[in-house]
């Protein structure tokens, strides 16, 4: 093993600088390892920590460039970490990582969002007089790393020539809301998590929850200052608010970036990540000039690309090889990046199209887009669906329950609206403040793409309450899977409801791509709330935030005027 440091020369080509970084290398079994460490320098003076693999001395080669905020608090293994970096090399890219602001290694503080944008853009800039830069930079990361990249993509840096991004909405609404519930156990949690996560000076108070009343003042008390990212969010819990159309907490900076971008992008997703639908929905905005030259893939995984606990690992569920990783669903980055620089096809994704996994069809499909299957399975919410332990009424009459906020039900798992993917579900009746409603077994195979819909007419002694709905399907096994989930108040629909009338509640349920099968059951539950997502209705009217104290609310389900519409082959 032959050890060496080499410090690069500084000098200027034109009116480039080329980077002055210490060049480590390493011999393992006859072959030599390069790389580097660098404490670079921000707009601000804050330096982060950035690494990443060489070619061989005067080689020159594209560069993939990561951001991540999710690093442990110490030096990178680098020895280990160039070893591991070879497949890449020899498909002629280097990779260049870097530990965001106030996270693992680098200096600062970490407050989300806020400085992505100027940090990549400066680094970008450094990357540019790296010794190896070719002219040639890709993107890559999942989730928040996506993020970083959305950030500045609108910005079209000349030399960013495709980029491949995983499960991550650019529409900061979403990341926090649905239909005006917050979502305390996406957004909420990973901000108190995150929040300046270096900083040793904030009193915080990890006894606070996000169910205390008066939400407001939350950020004071658990994290020891007040966080705009969640205080002010609060103000703003609809999406047609101008306020989401502003840059800073907003994110308004992210919300056309793939539209006003001009590289190729892959997008990644999955029918059961936390920003499926809002994804679709990016896709669905791009005019068709622009999406020829991206392509979205939507497997049938969760936000971490893998299977949940409790699914059988032997079940038709998820595709073979059970994590996107895995090239068996979805090319490779560097497969698409071949592609990008016109040197290789691609396996399974397409430009300018979508390509989906359709579950228990068990087989990729593709198009444009998308759209809702052209035929219409509609089924009513008979008496003879009821399975509650309390005597089925008639199909006029009310079937009640209590919804309690002090002791609101949680559902294991989502539909695609927080973590957690697709679980087992309890069976029904698991508590007396679910309702539900159960098919008969289905005499036919029906094959279902686009997005469920779901009526509910109900009533309530309050002037507002939620209604929480999962759709759950009944396999072979005997056992239920989430399929869908959604949450909507009152008041979202009817502002003016009086307490006592009937009112209808109406959900266009997130895309979906699956088959029923002969012999499949399905399931709708109600309730007023599920906490293991989103902060449960007071069931008083008004900001949700300012609300002092919570009641109980009597909610009324009226099953002869309740109806779930699903979209199927003809």
């Amino acid at each position: 093993m032959v050890l060496g440091v080499v410090a690069a020369a500084l000098f200027c080509v034109g009116f480039t600088c080329q980077a002055e970084v210490a060049v480590h290398s390493e011999v393992r079994d006859g072959v030599t390892l390069r790389w580097f460490e660098e404490m670079v320098p921000m707009k601000d003076g804050t330096k982060l920590y950035t690494y990443g693999v060489l070619p061989p001395e005067g080689e020159k080669c594209a560069i993939v460039f990561a951001r991540n905020p999710y690093v442990q608090e110490k030096r990178v293994d680098m020895a280990a970490y160039a070893l591991s970096q070879r497949k890449a090399l020899k498909r002629g890219y280097a990779y260049v990582e870097q530990h965001v602001r106030g996270t693992g290694m680098s200096e600062g503080d970490w407050v989300a969002y806020v400085a992505e944008r100027d940090d990549g853009l400066a680094t970008l800039e450094w990357i540019r007089r790296l010794p190896h830069y070719n002219g040639e930079i890709f993107l890559t990361g999942g989730s928040y790393c996506a993020s970083v990249h959305w950030s500045y993509l609108g910005t079209n840096p000349h030399d960013v020539k495709g980029a491949v991004l995983t499960v991550q909405d650019v529409k900061r609404y979403n990341i926090h809301y649905r239909n005006g519930h917050y979502k305390s156990a996406l957004h909420g949690n990973w901000v108190v998590q995150g929040y300046k996560k270096k900083n040793k000076n904030l009193k915080r108070d990890p006894s606070v929850e996000f169910t205390d009343l008066p939400l407001k003042g939350f950020s004071e008390r658990r994290l020891g200052e007040y966080v705009a990212d969640l205080e002010e969010t609060w103000r703003h819990p609809r999406p047609e608010d101008e306020w989401w159309r502003t840059p800073g907490t907003a994110g308004a900076e992210y919300r056309r970036a793939l539209l006003d971008s001009t590289m190729p992008v892959m997008m990644i997703t999955g029918f059961y990540d936390i920003y499926t639908e809002g994804i679709f929905d990016m896709w669905r905005e791009l005019p068709p000039e622009r999406r020829a030259k991206c392509a979205l893939v939507v497997d049938a995984l969760d936000h971490s690309g893998r299977r949940r606990k409790g699914v059988d690992a032997n079940s038709p569920v998820f595709f073979p090889g059970g994590s996107r990783h895995d090239d068996v669903a979805v090319d490779s980055a560097f497969d698409w990046f071949d592609w990008c620089r016109g040197k290789g096809g691609l396996k399974y994704a397409r430009p300018g199209e979508t390509r989906w996994y359709s579950l228990w069809n068990n087989e990729w499909r593709s198009a444009p887009e998308m759209t809702d299957a052209p035929g219409t399975l509609s089924l009513a919410f008979t008496p003879g669906m009821h399975l509650a332990v309390a005597p089925i009424p008639p199909s006029t009459k009310a079937v009640e329950f209590e919804y309690d906020p002090s002791s609101p039900p949680s559902f294991p798992g989502s539909g695609c609206l927080g973590f957690g993917g697709m679980r087992e579900q309890p069976e029904p009746g698991f508590r007396d403040d679910v309702v539900s409603f159960v098919s008969g077994p289905f005499v036919k195979r029906f094959d279902v793409r686009g997005r469920m819909r779901l009526s509910l007419a109900v009533s309530s002694d309050c002037d507002d309450t939620a209604f929480f709905v999962r759709v759950s399907i009944r396999k072979q096994d005997g056992k239920w899977y989430t399929l869908r989930d959604d949450i909507k108040s009152i008041s979202w629909d009817t502002p003016e409801y009086k307490p006592g009338t009937e009112a209808m509640v109406s959900y266009i349920l997130s895309d979906h791509a699956f088959a029923i099968e002969k012999g499949d059951c399905l399931r709708v539950d109600i309730a007023g709330a599920n906490v293991s997502g989103f902060i449960p209705h007071t069931n008083f009217k008004g900001p949700f935030a300012e609300q002092a104290k919570s009641r109980t609310a009597t909610n009324s389900v009226f099953p002869g005027r309740c109806m779930l519409t699903i979209p199927v082959e003809k």
